[in-house]
């Protein structure tokens, strides 16, 4: 068992995690699905996931702040009993009134904000409660609590929709959530948690940006991460196109592949718990980057099933893994009183991920899938080259 999974604290979060995670895969199951039910056109389900992702970019930064000034274990608490409130009247709302596009939007702003802002907060108090030395582990557990949701979620949340309505989808949604918040209840303080600052938040945002002006590293990590997050995880915006075209396959080999990615990033993210704490994250960081680039440039090729299958399991394994080593080094480049800023920073950065979705869809429709992925691909590995190039700081973290 790896030392982090010894601390009652960290189990407690862990279970915290996972329960969040079966509502939270629920959000693309729904928005997808109400989007288009509604409208019966797939333009406004991509419309529905780029107002989704708005609030990581409004309020990444902001959620890092109040990490940083409020007890990030009750902090959590307290967003799991918002989140099961906010979800259980749109549960109320939807049994009672004919669903339209407008209902759709507001519950897609309001499952967004809940994630943008619970995000920065459980993953410093990961953090908090492994220290430095073992990060990367208790962030990667984090990651496969957080990936067992999901799949747990997926599937419950779209059974209910199917068989018994939105709003008994809803209600479900906000039962995790009652059920992950005394997950954390009566935890004792931990050697690494974070003491509460009494400076305004306003000042702790002012702390951040000035830490940004000198902090070279964290400045090309905030950098670099939205730059492989529009290159390198668009690609599932071209997967409906490829699945038709190229493999003659219809919705059940889509859903195959969205599972190749599941098993994917779960396993990655078990060994990552698994294999002891490195002194130094940034050559794998650097190789699992190259690696999802390469498999850009793979899959672009790729033309029968199986393969198509194990490229987008490597892909979405080096996503968790760079996911779970950015969470790691952003927070290890900065002191302990900004490590929710920190968070919060990655939280805005992960949130230009409509911007890739845009472009690559732009692509396919006017050259193909097969460029699209290309030049996807090259991008990925040219950013992280371009990083390392101009940052030797970056190599020795």
């Amino acid at each position: 068992m790896n030392p982090v999974f010894k601390s009652a604290a960290y189990r407690r979060l862990w279970l915290n995690t996972a329960f969040n995670g079966v509502s939270a895969s629920a959000d693309h199951v729904l928005i997808g699905w109400l989007a288009l039910e509604v409208t019966g056109t797939s333009s406004w389900v991509g419309r529905a996931f780029a107002l989704y992702y708005l609030p990581m970019l409004v309020l990444g930064v902001l959620a890092g702040s109040l990490a940083d000034h409020f007890s990030r274990r009750r902090l959590i608490q307290a967003l799991e009993l918002v989140a099961a409130a906010v979800i259980a009247l749109f549960a109320t709302v939807f049994a009672y009134t004919t669903v339209s596009i407008g209902h759709v939007l507001l519950l897609t702003l309001a499952l967004g904000s809940l994630r943008a802002v619970h995000g920065p907060v459980r993953l410093a108090y990961a953090y908090d409660l492994s220290g430095a030395r073992q990060a990367t582990p208790a962030l990667a557990g984090i990651n496969v609590a957080s990936r067992v949701g999901w799949l747990i979620g997926a599937v419950l949340v779209g059974t209910l929709a199917e068989r018994f309505g939105i709003s008994p989808a809803l209600l479900a949604m906000a039962l995790m959530h009652l059920v992950a918040a005394p997950c954390l209840a009566g935890m004792m303080a931990q050697a690494h948690t974070n003491r509460q600052e009494r400076t305004s938040i306003v000042h702790n945002l002012r702390d951040y940006l000035a830490e940004l002006k000198v902090n070279r590293v964290l400045l090309v990590l905030v950098l670099v991460t939205p730059c492989i997050e529009v290159f390198g995880t668009s690609y599932s915006t071209v997967l409906p196109e490829l699945t038709r075209s190229r493999l003659g396959l219809g919705a059940q080999g889509l859903g195959w592949m969205h599972g190749a990615q599941a098993v994917g990033g779960l396993i990655v993210g078990l060994v990552l718990f698994i294999l002891p704490q490195r002194k130094r994250n940034a050559g794998i960081y650097a190789a699992c980057v190259l690696t999802l680039g390469a498999g850009l440039l793979m899959l672009a090729d790729a033309s029968v099933l199986p393969a198509v299958l194990l490229i987008l399991a490597l892909i979405s394994a080096m996503i968790s893994a760079w996911d779970i080593l950015t969470q790691s080094m952003m927070q290890r480049c900065v002191p302990d009183r900004l490590r929710g800023r920190a968070m919060g920073g990655w939280m805005l950065a992960i949130g230009s991920s409509p911007l890739g979705h845009l472009e690559v869809g732009f692509l396919t429709a006017a050259m193909g899938v097969e460029i699209a992925l290309q030049a996807n691909g090259i991008g990925v590995i040219t950013v992280i080259i371009l990083a390392f190039l101009a940052t030797p700081a970056l190599r020795r973290l």
